[in-house]
């Protein structure tokens, strides 16, 4: 499979830190599409493109997973419809 892929990262934001200023600083990572806070289960979402998958593995490990106050994530890669058929 190549081509683009899209990734929804959902994130679990420790309550010691500022849970805004975790998501700016996500914003200004490298292929992020767009960066929101949550109210739920989870405390904000990631939509990331990449070229690779790996990428996106290597992106969470890389990049999310090393910002003060995250406490965990659950990644979500999308599917392009054509491989459905």
């Amino acid at each position: 499979m190549t081509g683009t892929y899209e990734a929804y990262i959902l994130l679990k934001i420790s309550r010691d830190v500022f849970a805004r200023g975790v998501v700016n600083e996500i914003r200004g990572l490298p292929n992020v599409e767009e960066a929101e806070i949550l109210f739920g289960d989870y405390d904000a979402i990631v939509k990331i493109k990449a070229e690779k998958v790996h990428e996106i593995e290597n992106f969470v490990i890389d990049k999310i997973i090393s910002i003060d106050g995250v406490l965990s994530t659950s990644t979500l890669i999308c599917v392009d419809e054509k491989v459905l058929k």
